[in-house]
């Protein structure tokens, strides 16, 4: 692939069924309004990697990058009103959110990936497409922000090209994907190889080759159903936030969720963490029912703590919500996985202000008394933070 393809930039209409209103303006932007706002459209770009990646992106692109990185099966309409709210914390920094390979508006891996597709899913591959989008953009250096299978993105990149990297957020993760509950029984045991899998192989397809470029929509017409009660939800945010994500969802080609989902559950970083040398801040909600405090919240505290002693970095840990994960093991009355969902001024207001002073802000954010969680109120200086390293 020729340099001037890879730089060669085209609008995609992408139709959207809910708009977010006003499109970002920055004074001496370069951006095109295009595609500066989800509701506008998204732009393409395609990389070195053989991905066509889509993005949008606001700001000035002469002003420190900040990109957003999503969560499995989701895209960048995760971010949307984080990022929104940024950038009116800070107009001069530029802010990116893409779409990984086979979400969203972004390509999927050729069908050759198809008999094994996790071998395509892999955190190097997302991680390469993610490097091959910055060269392309002439991005030098980057805060990386990332949420779940986003935060193992970040990892990826801030472990084998730490110089591409000013700042790693981490917003909902742990150390390792490797025997995650939520994942392995909740998603790929079922419904994807139980539910849809029986489904699919009744009408005589074969598993996984031939259900690389179907979606749960062919496995099952209620599909949306399952999701929107299962999958997308969410207490804590705004339900219209929601809406879209529904049919979404369910269009997510079934390759992105085996592919994915395998990649994940095969990922430990938790040895490399003692070359972690990039100034971290992790963010995490106390009703997180994916990254559970035991084991993954201390495992990422141990291991920053001792590439602190290691390197010298300062790394934070910060906790969102006050009430605990209840019983049932569901979010139900405060932050949980989705932090960006549930209190996105909040998450912005911690990005901001770790790029400018290396810390977040002191303040905590969690939901008001059921039945009002999604409305998310701030007690200024209250925050639970851990600093890791002196």
């Amino acid at each position: 692939m020729s340099l001037s393809s890879l730089v060669a930039l085209r609008c995609l209409a992408v139709a959207l069924p809910l708009a977010f209103g006003a499109t970002f303006l920055a004074s001496g932007s370069a951006v095109a309004a295009a595609c500066d706002d989800i509701s506008t459209g998204k732009c393409t770009l395609a990389l070195s990697t053989g991905i066509t990646m889509a993005y949008v992106e606001t700001g000035p692109e002469s002003g420190p990058a900040v990109i957003l990185i999503h969560g499995l099966t989701d895209s960048l309409r995760s971010w949307s009103l984080a990022m929104r709210a940024l950038h009116k914390d800070d107009p001069g920094l530029h802010i990116l959110a893409v779409d990984l390979r086979g979400h969203g508006s972004s390509s999927m891996p050729p069908a050759t990936c198809a008999a094994a597709a996790q071998a395509c899913f892999r955190m190097s591959d997302f991680a390469g497409d993610v490097i091959a989008f910055m060269k392309a953009k002439k991005i030098a250096k980057a805060t990386l922000v990332g949420h779940s299978l986003g935060t193992f993105v970040v990892q990826e990149v801030a472990l084998t090209h730490p110089e591409m990297v000013s700042h790693a957020i981490l917003v909902a993760t742990s150390t390792k994907g490797v025997d995650n509950a939520a994942l392995r029984d909740y998603v790929l045991k079922e419904p994807v190889e139980g539910s849809w899998k029986k489904a699919l192989e009744a009408k005589g397809k074969t598993y996984p080759a031939d259900f690389y470029d179907m979606t749960p929509l062919d496995a099952d017409p209620k599909a949306a159903d399952w999701i929107a009660k299962n999958w997308v939800v969410d207490p804590a945010a705004d339900p219209a936030f929601l809406v879209p994500y529904i049919p979404e969802t369910a269009k997510v080609k079934l390759g992105t969720w085996i592919g994915a989902t395998k990649a994940l559950l095969a990922t430990d970083n938790t040895s490399r963490f003692k070359d972690w040398n990039v100034p971290t801040l992790v963010i995490w909600a106390v009703q997180d029912n994916i990254f559970l405090d035991d084991p993954d919240q201390k495992a990422i505290k141990q291991a920053l703590a001792e590439a602190a002693k290691a390197h010298g970095t300062v790394y934070f840990w910060k906790e969102y919500g006050i009430v605990p994960l209840p019983q049932s093991g569901a979010q139900e009355t405060d932050i949980g996985h989705n932090v960006q969902w549930g209190a996105p001024d909040a998450v912005a207001a911690d990005i901001d202000a770790f790029i400018k002073t290396g810390a977040p802000t002191a303040d905590l954010a969690h939901s008001d008394k059921a039945p009002n969680v999604s409305h998310i109120l701030i007690e200024p200086g209250k925050a639970t933070i851990i600093r890791l390293g002196k």
